[in-house]
């Protein structure tokens, strides 16, 4: 786990997905760096064009520390709950 994912939204330029293959992309919407190897959804597209939800990327990108921080604490939050612990058998 890392805070990678946080400065890959700021940090790459996304584009909306176009093509696959040579061929028009006729899947869901996507966004693609530009390699196309990388890609985000909608969903986390919305992280950085929100200014309520963009502040926390750009804390996160800048301070995985934080992140790290964050995240137990909204896990231990979690689990308190009693939100089952993802198994072998959530992932096949």
């Amino acid at each position: 786990m890392s805070n990678e994912y946080f400065r890959l939204l700021l940090e790459e330029r996304w584009s909306p997905k176009m093509t696959h293959n040579g061929k028009p992309w006729k899947g869901p919407d996507q966004f693609e760096d530009s390699t196309g190897k990388l890609m985000m959804l909608p969903s986390d597209m919305i992280l950085v064009t929100d200014p309520q939800f963009k502040k926390y990327v750009q804390m996160y990108a800048k301070d995985e520390d934080l992140f790290f921080k964050d995240f137990a604490k909204a896990f231990a939050k979690l689990l308190e709950l009693g939100v089952p612990f993802p198994s072998k058998k959530w992932f096949g």
